[in-house]
């Protein structure tokens, strides 16, 4: 059915050809032929050159939107026939309009393309996308621009220059961690659903499967945002990419340290061979008690990330209750100068504690 589409494809296309350069050179042997009389109406009627330039260049657009409006027309019905026979939805064709704004430069993502190749951007890049919040990180930069505005504006109104500088530093730390918190949590949930979806492609593979009807089996019982994970190397085995290159793709777009085990653990099991059910679940084994020892850190260390809470959130508090029960007890702190330096310095001093609380409750392992 593929290969009669594709030979009455060419045939209109041949058709097509053969009608275009018949055309033309019947247009060219009318115009020498009567070259004289068009040559002396040319002469009579000055308007005549511009007419046609005009002609020329509308028939012109007119042929080329024509040309587009079928092209477009044929990737569409192409499109929708692929993912009809396939059975992937990201085949779908998307709306007209959708596809031209798509196309269109996106000037935030140029001004902030030189700060994602540095170590802070790619951080920051890499958690606005596996928080889930798109894959367009320039959003980021801009909300942490406005938001180093707005505390910048804030404190130059309550105090001056100085508390909207401190401020304006400040500010952008609350959706940064916000934005990292719910990067980690969403990391967390894919470590803890990542032994469930090895057991699940070993259960396939010791049934008698093949390794993407496995992983294809495994795809419908898991939870997100493994599901997505194990969806996406399906369906580029499907598309008869290489397992090898596929599973480095998903550690591309999901680096994660105990997804990187499974992929090395794979690459190697298919270059020298071995047991790979029992490979998997030696893996799931080794993932779980990872996971295991984590929680017991987690809770070991949940004294002291309240404490940082507690500290980080004391001094605005305390200033928010003052402000509220009495003003003028803190005025000084914004009206005068050394106030000012005070407040900058307790900002400072607040940061610097929480920063080292974070880093000791931080265990490596």
């Amino acid at each position: 059915m593929a290969s009669r589409s594709l030979n009455t494809q060419r045939q209109h296309k041949s058709r097509t050809l053969l009608l275009s350069a018949s055309g033309i050179a019947l247009s060219t042997l009318l115009g020498w032929v009567f070259r004289d009389p068009l040559a002396r109406f040319a002469e009579s009627h000055p308007a005549f050159y511009p007419a046609a330039i005009v002609f020329i260049a509308f028939l012109l657009i007119a042929l080329s939107v024509i040309l587009w409006v079928e092209a477009e027309h044929l990737r569409r019905v192409w499109r929708s026939r692929v993912a009809r026979e396939v059975g992937l939805s990201d085949l779908a064709p998307e709306p007209v309009w959708r596809s031209i704004l798509g196309r269109l430069p996106d000037p935030l993502e140029w001004i902030m393309r030189p700060v994602w190749r540095t170590s802070l951007g790619n951080a920051l890049r890499q958690d606005w996308i596996d928080a889930e919040l798109g894959e367009k990180a320039s959003r980021y930069g801009f909300l942490l621009f406005l938001a180093a505005l707005a505390g910048y504006f804030i404190g130059s109104r309550i105090g001056g220059p100085l508390l909207g500088a401190a401020l304006g530093f400040v500010v952008p730390l609350l959706p940064r961690a916000l934005v990292s918190n719910r990067a980690a949590t969403r990391r967390r949930r894919f470590s803890e659903q990542l032994p469930q979806a090895l057991d699940a492609i070993a259960s396939g593979l010791a049934a008698g499967l093949s390794f993407q009807q496995a992983v294809e089996y495994a795809e419908d019982d898991l939870p997100e945002p493994v599901k997505s994970a194990i969806a996406t190397l399906a369906r580029r085995i499907k598309l008869a990419f290489p397992v090898d290159q596929a599973l480095q793709k998903i550690l591309e777009i999901y680096p994660d340290e105990a997804l990187a085990l499974v992929v090395d653990g794979l690459v190697l099991q298919r270059k020298f061979g071995g047991d790979m059910v029992r490979m998997l679940e030696d893996i799931a084994g080794v993932l779980r008690e990872r996971l295991e020892l984590e929680r017991e850190v987690r809770a070991i260390t949940t004294q002291g990330r309240l404490s940082g809470i507690i500290i980080a959130a004391l001094v605005p508090v305390s200033a928010g209750f003052l402000l509220s029960f009495n003003p003028r007890y803190v005025d000084v702190l914004f009206d005068t100068l050394i106030g000012q330096i005070l407040v900058v310095l307790a900002i400072i001093l607040q940061l610097v504690g929480w920063a080292i609380i974070s880093r000791l409750v931080q265990i490596r392992y």
